[in-house]
């Protein structure tokens, strides 16, 4: 799958969700979720472009590149991935599943030590997750409903496990490369970001209740 054909998905998913929330009179989530999809394109444009600003990747093929480096596709993508992420938060916290905090922790745990002995065997060593790990972690010390978190970490585990079938499947079809190869720790860093971003919003919902 190509990134003009994702991106497609990424605006028909984002269209249908937002034509749910309005038939349902959900306009507080719809508006939170435009939110947060504003900031997370933001987010990952500024990183696109100081990425491959500084070499560390590069794009091969785009309808249109901005600044001549980076695909104009990933801004809907993020878009309407951050505007996703704001529906599938909602539903978790509508939903009666009740997930086990200390297996959704020990299984994130094993995935960051898989990943780490992965890293240093391959003489690659981790730079990314320094980052992300730590934002995850405050985003998942923002939710105080256990059961909230242990379906947010099995959320991010689960995007973080997509989001590496899609990057095999994107690079092999040849659309873009790493310079390096492809690092393994960058799956790890989405799941910190979704468990950040989560943080947020669980954040700026209880700064709107202490003040309402």
């Amino acid at each position: 799958m190509d990134l003009a054909a994702l991106s497609l998905v990424g605006l028909l998913t984002i269209a249908v969700l937002s034509l749910w929330a309005s038939l349902k009179n959900r306009i507080a989530l719809l508006k939170e979720s435009l939110l947060s999809g504003i900031l997370l394109a933001v987010a990952d444009l500024f990183v696109e472009l100081l990425g491959t600003a500084m070499g560390k990747w590069e794009y091969v093929d785009s309808v249109l590149f901005l600044e001549g480096r980076v695909p104009v596709e990933l801004v809907p993508i993020f878009f309407s991935l951050g505007m996703l992420m704001t529906f599938a938060y909602e539903w978790l916290g509508e939903s009666e599943w009740n997930i086990s905090l200390d297996l959704s922790l020990n299984i994130i745990i094993l995935l960051g030590v898989s990943i780490y002995v992965f890293r240093t065997f391959k003489d690659q060593p981790v730079t990314l997750a320094m980052i992300s790990v730590p934002l995850g972690m405050w985003g998942l010390m923002q939710i105080d409903e256990k059961r909230m978190r242990g379906l947010s970490i099995t959320f991010a585990a689960f995007v973080g496990v997509a989001d590496y079938v899609i990057e095999v499947m994107i690079i092999n079809s040849g659309d873009y490369g790493y310079p390096a190869g492809f690092r393994a720790e960058t799956p790890l860093t989405y799941s910190m970001v979704i468990l950040a971003i989560f943080g947020v919003i669980e954040w700026r919902r209880k700064r709107q209740a202490s003040t309402s």
